[in-house]
């Protein structure tokens, strides 16, 4: 089948040769750009396959992916709320990232300590990618203050309406609050969801009907993004997810199109 493709949701592997991995997975698939994350310390072992780990990418790392290969990649720079502070969204506006990406806020993504980082983010034009749904790291972080219900779609809500303008992506359409995400995607103009994450993830137990049923309203293709959030070597059973939920739904090619491109595309302004 031939597609174009924008990856919003993809996280850099602390593997030898990831990037090159990555880079030919998407020239495989039709992949014109993908949207990249890297977390630094925080569950640096993430998605291994092919261990060991080597390394431990950070925003400075990602900084320089990216400007050798700015017409392949965009950058997420990555902040931890209640952890960074707002002065690190100019810091990573001058890295060149093109959005940020929120995970394993300390409070709520609702809390008004946070509204300055938003307030930057929406100065800037950077559109914001938000962990949403139960999150287990790959071994227990304790001190760390992991709590799912800070991550809960719902807490997206007020920034939606004291930021307007601000651009926001739901990472995994909620994965347990879905149809708190799937409201907010139709209610709030400025937020966007997608439904990244592995194939026998959240998805698997889903029939067709249920996507119909949510994503029920006519504009709803005008919302949704792909996003892989899986290894490399997995991106290409993902999208094909997609495409099988997408096309069972009775989507016309143009709505796919959409989901597959043209939403990132006009979302990110490139």
């Amino acid at each position: 089948m031939s597609r174009t493709v924008w990856d919003v949701h993809h996280h850099w592997v602390n593997e030898e040769g990831y990037i090159e991995r990555l880079l030919a997975t998407m020239d495989r698939l039709g992949i014109e750009r993908t949207g990249l994350i890297a977390m630094g310390d925080f569950v640096p072992d993430l998605f291994l396959l092919h261990g060991p780990r080597v390394g431990c990418a950070d925003n400075e790392d990602l900084a320089r992916v990216v400007t050798a290969h700015p017409d392949r990649l965009w950058g997420w720079g990555y902040i931890r709320l209640g952890r960074h502070v707002p002065e690190d969204v100019d810091r990573l506006a001058d890295l060149g990232m093109a959005g940020l990406k929120f995970h394993a806020p300390v409070r709520p993504y609702s809390d008004p300590q946070y509204f300055p980082v938003y307030e930057k983010a929406s100065r800037y034009g950077m559109p914001c990618l938000f962990h949403t749904g139960i999150f287990y790291p790959p071994t227990p972080m304790p001190g760390e203050g992991i709590n799912s219900e800070n991550y809960r779609p719902i807490h997206v809500e007020p920034i939606a309406h004291e930021f307007p303008d601000l651009k926001m992506i739901i990472a995994h359409l909620g994965v347990c609050w879905n149809d708190e995400a799937a409201a907010l995607c139709r209610i709030c103009p400025n937020v966007h969801a997608d439904l990244s994450g592995r194939v026998d993830g959240w998805r698997s137990s889903r029939p067709i009907e249920w996507f119909s049923q949510l994503l029920y309203w006519p504009t709803s293709h005008e919302k949704i993004l792909f996003g892989s959030d899986v290894h490399a070597d997995e991106v290409e059973t993902t999208l094909e997810d997609h495409e099988r939920i997408f096309s069972r739904m009775g989507w016309s090619a143009d709505r796919i199109d959409n989901v597959l491109q043209g939403n990132a595309r006009r979302l990110m302004g490139m």
